[in-house]
């Protein structure tokens, strides 16, 4: 497609160690993404957006045309606003956006469906997530500027197009590779796991030295028939599914708070918690102490809890409570959870949205050494 334009945005590489090492994670994905997009041979040009080069000489110096549009500095970064002006600056007509850490395991012979999928759309978008759009297809772009104020964030990009732009929708079939995003440090320990993973994404988890055993632990009980597993948070069905298909343990899913972002749910305070609440009753010592009674490992959507108590930490909290690093928590609330989440003898990994939906079934896939489960 002559007229197809690939944009990519990365964030800043942060003051904090786990920002920086996690900003260079998002950056070795992003270059992988590109490179893949670019073997189909579809994509007429690519445009990274970035705060600033740091990170990017690998990129720069790709076999392919890239141009770096440098985030303009003294003024705050607004995701809808930044979009419209790289739209309109670089004229570009159909787009296909893709986040920085955006499905690190789809392959070029992925990314050649959904660009031809999108050859035969002239109006609407093809999106991996109608409701958290991690990477989407639009044409014509020329409609997002209209939507920018709307636009916190990439993840409401499908949602409010489709819904309140009236472009028609078309959704990927779901898989793994589609709908695995690295948005934490425990997405990448868990895609770096992976058996589809790009080799460069593998390195650079490895050199940040992060410790697998808690994503080992979870494979081995999975591969344990008759264990236990609680899983919390935003747990989609499809997800629940596929644990149930593959994996012969026990469950016990409290799924809460779907969409709280594209909804607007928690800027508007609105977040509520069954999980969260009974935390908050009896302490996090002794909800750590349930959870080893009921269970034998647990997969816990910590950014639930976070909304829910109106709290939302830097990213560095953020990343440091994924990694049970309680001593590099500066919120004296959540370090307390991490220092009982720590203590705790269950299985136990800890994150976001991406851990309970398709980092579960990613880790479904690794512990069973299944390249793709189908996703229904």
């Amino acid at each position: 497609m002559k007229d197809l334009a690939l944009l990519v945005m990365v964030g800043p590489m942060g003051n904090h160690p786990l920002e920086q090492q996690m900003g260079r994670i998002l950056r070795v994905a992003a270059q992988e993404t590109i490179r893949r997009i670019m073997d189909t041979g579809q994509v007429a040009r690519v445009i990274l957006a970035a705060p600033d080069r740091e990170g990017l000489e690998a990129l720069e110096g790709a076999p392919f045309p890239l141009e770096v549009d440098l985030d303009p500095g003294g003024q705050p970064f607004e995701f809808g606003a930044r979009l419209a002006e790289l739209i309109q600056r670089h004229r570009i007509s159909r787009l296909l956006y893709v986040g920085a850490g955006a499905a690190p395991l789809m392959s070029s012979a992925d990314w050649e469906a959904v660009l031809t999928t999108f050859a035969e759309i002239r109006q609407g978008l093809l999106t991996n997530n109608l409701h958290s759009s991690d990477w989407i297809a639009v044409a014509p772009a020329e409609i997002i500027p209209a939507c920018a104020r709307r636009l916190p964030t990439d993840n409401a990009m499908a949602w409010v197009l489709h819904r309140e732009a009236g472009l028609p929708a078309r959704v990927w079939p779901r898989s793994t590779a589609s709908l695995l995003d690295l948005d934490t440090p425990v997405d990448a320990l868990i895609a770096a796991q992976h058996p589809q993973a790009p080799t460069a994404l593998r390195e650079a988890v490895a050199r940040t030295g992060w410790d697998p055993s808690r994503v080992h632990r979870i494979q081995a009980l999975l591969r344990t028939p008759g264990s236990r597993l609680i899983v919390a948070g935003r747990v989609p069905s499809w997800a629940w599914t596929a644990l149930e298909r593959h994996a012969q343990v026990w469950t016990r899913v409290f799924s809460e708070e779907r969409g709280m972002q594209a909804s607007a749910r928690m800027q508007r305070g609105e977040v509520r918690s069954l999980v969260y609440a009974y935390l908050q009753a009896v302490g996090p010592p002794r909800f750590f102490e349930t959870l080893t009674e009921l269970a034998d490992g647990a997969l816990l959507d910590l950014r639930v809890w976070m909304a829910a108590a109106g709290r939302w930490p830097s990213p560095a909290d953020r990343y440091a409570a994924d990694l049970f690093a309680a001593s590099e928590i500066r919120d004296p609330v959540i370090r307390e959870w991490i220092e009982a989440a720590a203590r705790a003898p269950l299985a136990l990994l800890m994150g976001g949205h991406t851990l309970v939906a398709a980092g579960l079934v990613a880790l479904l896939e690794a512990a069973f050494d299944i390249p793709r489960i189908s996703i229904e």
